[in-house]
């Protein structure tokens, strides 16, 4: 069998990353709880600048040097009042990072460990730095939890607008369903003010596996050994043997060898379908959650055991919803998860233990996600995107003032032309919004009529989202 697991688009080296137009500058990220580098990645494709990187894990700090440029150091970031400072010095334009999230409980039960104080700690670093932009990741149940609770209070205080929601990563560029909170800051907005540019960002359907499995691939080659018992398959990751009879085809006589690339590969499919074609792959599920997944459908969220083979007890008590048996599904290596997570074939991850790899793979946030999230603050920090003006505004104009629909056609229009005067900025001061507007009009040269009438549309959308409450 000769599966692959191919390079997702855009995603064949970890070097390669969005060139800015002439005349733009890069901004400079700050990155915490850095792990093995997916966010990292993600944002230097996007078109980011990484100039600094933490982690506490010696191993993780290894591979992120080795793949993404010697600038991750060790740190125990709990020490604030050591590393604060040289954040600072180092002037970012953006922090961002995914704080530990193993110790926050479910929804409701506000029991949560030590390591869910550094949600706090996040929100100390990015006070004390004061950069433009952050952002933060985290799981879905850390938005309902007392540290972000003081998180956001902290960042509130600080004169951050909040945009907080929770994605699914198979929206954006990856095959699995990993549900994330998102919360992206931004100096001086009203919250919610990149809400509509994420959502509008997300692909219509989820991400199937099968953009990583695809079955007309291959990641092995058959090399004819010159001599019986010798190896004959082999990765075309991998340096090949001296080219002899290569394109002889493999025989059906030929008996795997132990060093074969693929031998884990033939051994756990051994009892599936006599042309060894992939019906489903199996996943580790928890408790009485689903282990077998179709090509066609994202994988479930990848966690450090998700390689692991099924068990006797789910083999004797299959998921009623599995698309084939467990025993012929195909077995996950360690390349397959860090593929479904993001990072690119020729990642690095040499060097460690391989328990330390799983859960840097599991713990890694996905960096197809994080690019398609970063060039959608990199848009709006270029004015090339900007907020919604929500339906509802309409209806509200239409009650309230007795507007015809041409006029509240007009209205709105007049409101998305001030946004776009702004750069895409939703200002939350309004004596910073009205003299950023102004400016903007000298620079135009609109006439006074036409200025009038963006700034009463504008007066009275802000008046609907204070009655809105947004």
């Amino acid at each position: 069998m000769f599966l692959d697991a191919a390079v997702l688009d855009g995603a064949s080296s970890a070097t390669e990353s969005a060139e800015p137009e002439i005349g733009q500058r890069r901004l400079r990220v700050v990155e915490l709880y850095a792990g093995a580098g997916g966010m990292g990645l993600g944002l230097r494709r996007a078109g980011f600048e990484l100039v600094r990187a933490y982690d506490h894990m010696q191993c993780a700090v290894d591979v992120y040097n080795r793949n993404l440029g010697y600038h991750a150091v060790v740190a125990d970031l709990g020490n604030v009042a050591s590393i604060a400072p040289e954040i600072c010095k180092l002037r970012p334009d953006m922090i961002v990072g995914g704080p530990p999230c193993q110790d926050f409980s479910p929804a409701g039960a506000r029991v949560e460990g030590e390591r869910a104080n550094h949600t706090r700690t996040f929100a100390l670093y990015v006070c004390a730095a004061a950069p433009a932009w952050f952002m933060m990741e985290n799981v879905q149940r850390a938005r309902n939890s007392s540290a972000w609770a003081d998180a956001r209070e902290m960042l509130k205080n600080a004169g951050y607008g909040l945009t907080q929601l929770v994605v699914n990563a198979a929206r954006y560029g990856v095959p699995q369903k990993r549900q994330r909170l998102i919360v992206v800051g931004c100096r001086g907005e009203r919250d919610g003010f990149l809400l509509g540019s994420i959502q509008h960002a997300a692909a219509p359907e989820p991400m199937s596996l099968r953009a990583v499995f695809d079955d007309r691939l291959g990641d092995h080659v058959y090399n004819h050994p010159r001599t019986p018992g010798r190896r004959g398959v082999w990765s075309v990751d991998s340096p090949s043997p001296t080219i002899r009879n290569a394109r002889r085809p493999q025989p059906a006589t030929y008996e795997p060898h132990p060093n074969d690339s693929n031998y884990e590969m033939v051994a756990a499919s051994a009892t599936s379908s006599p042309s060894n074609e992939v019906t489903g792959l199996y996943f580790r599920p928890y408790h009485d959650a689903r282990g077998v997944y179709s090509l066609d459908e994202p994988a479930p969220s990848i966690v450090r055991t998700s390689r692991e083979r099924p068990r006797s007890s789910y083999i004797a008590c299959p998921h009623p919803d599995d698309p084939t048996p467990a025993m012929s599904a195909y077995i996950l290596t360690q390349r397959d998860t860090s593929l479904i997570q993001g990072f690119p074939v020729d990642w690095d991850w040499s060097g460690c233990l391989s328990r330390d790899i799983d859960q840097m793979i599991a713990n890694a946030v996905p960096a197809p996600m994080a690019a398609a999230l970063g060039k959608e603050i990199l848009r709006r920090e270029r004015g090339e995107s900007y907020p919604d003006v929500p339906g509802n505004f309409g209806q509200w104009l239409a009650k309230k003032r007795g507007m015809s629909p041409q006029m509240m056609a007009n209205v709105k229009w007049r409101v998305k032309r001030a946004r776009e005067l702004l750069g895409g900025r939703d200002l939350q001061c309004r004596g910073a919004e009205a003299h950023a507007l102004e400016a903007a009009f000298e620079q135009e040269g609109l006439p006074g009529g036409k200025r009038s009438e963006i700034r009463r549309a504008l007066r009275q959308f802000r008046e609907w989202q204070e009655q809105a409450g947004s």
